[in-house]
């Protein structure tokens, strides 16, 4: 969702985000759509740019029950209503998050909306875990899902994100781990717990594993894998789509077309595995967690 200031976002992409609920699948897809909107009224609209009416409009629209997408499954409209209703909370709390990225001159770039989803975070955690302020907000489970997607969509902390000429070596090397040594074990680790589940197969007396995985959707759980182990601290580095796609290539043999195993990988996709039950990835992301227990 990279924009660029002589470009409006495709009307007719923007449509169909929209009304399928792309838009609303997380937090991240939530504020790039204000970005959006924002940057097509700021560079086209003859008249001058009020970033307060701007977000006022926002923060009613959120705030209102919603009426459309009844084409949509009961899950799907109640993640929408659920990241709408968050989108307005902290419109109404902590309008400044927004009026600081909004006033940014790079406020359409990757790095600019992930320090406004970092600035929420940071603020939600100094709320009190018992915070009434909305009833129908549950703070606690919207804390770890904002950690969860800065994880997985851009670097923070001792995260890092290195460059596709940077990029190098074995999928090991980018376990979190102290030395080599502690990171090739953690990789021997998984991949025997890989195999005890049955999602892959040692290939003679190599490092080689091949994807025998015997279900539907089997690039989207190996990218609910890459996302599980994201969450819980088990991935180093943060790569973009090919890198990641690369190093899983450095050792796994499998079927996938190369550019659909690419797209697996992309922060956009990546971010959808934050979801509740019900949504149509739930069951990916959910069975890579269980795998990943024994890791």
């Amino acid at each position: 969702m990279n924009l660029h200031s002589n470009f409006r976002y495709p009307f007719f992409k923007y449509l169909m985000e929209e009304f399928s609920g792309v838009f609303y699948e997380s937090d991240f897809t939530c504020l790039n759509r204000l970005v959006i909107l924002y940057h097509n009224n700021f560079s086209f609209s003859v008249r001058p740019s009020n970033v307060t009416d701007f977000l006022d409009s926002h923060e009613r629209g959120y705030s209102e029950r919603e009426q459309l997408y009844w084409w949509l499954g009961r899950a799907k409209r109640l993640r929408i209503r659920q990241v709408k209703y968050r989108t307005a909370f902290a419109l109404r709390h902590n309008r400044a998050i927004f009026e600081r990225l909004l006033s940014r001159k790079d406020y359409a770039s990757p790095e600019a909306v992930h320090e406004a989803l970092v600035q929420i975070s940071d603020w939600l955690h100094s709320l009190p875990s018992k915070d009434e302020i909305d009833s129908s907000i549950d703070l606690d489970s919207w804390k770890r899902e904002l950690t969860s997607l800065q994880h997985s969509i851009s670097p923070k902390g001792g995260v890092k994100r290195v460059t596709r000429a940077q990029m190098h070596g074995h999928f090991y090397e980018h376990f979190a781990g102290a030395d080599a040594f502690e990171k090739r074990n953690k990789f021997e680790r998984l991949k025997g717990v890989l195999i005890k589940h049955q999602w892959v197969v040692p290939v003679d007396a190599t490092d080689t594993c091949r994807y025998f995985k015997q279900s539907k959707g089997g690039r989207l759980y190996i990218a609910a894998l890459y996302y599980a182990l994201l969450e819980k601290g088990h991935i180093e580095k943060t790569l973009d789509a090919p890198q990641v796609a690369t190093l899983f290539n450095s050792w796994l043999v499998h079927d996938f077309e190369q550019s659909s195993f690419v797209k697996a990988f992309q922060a956009e996709e990546l971010a959808q595995f934050n979801c509740i039950e019900g949504h149509v990835r739930y069951k990916y992301i959910e069975e890579a967690r269980l795998v990943i227990l024994d890791f």
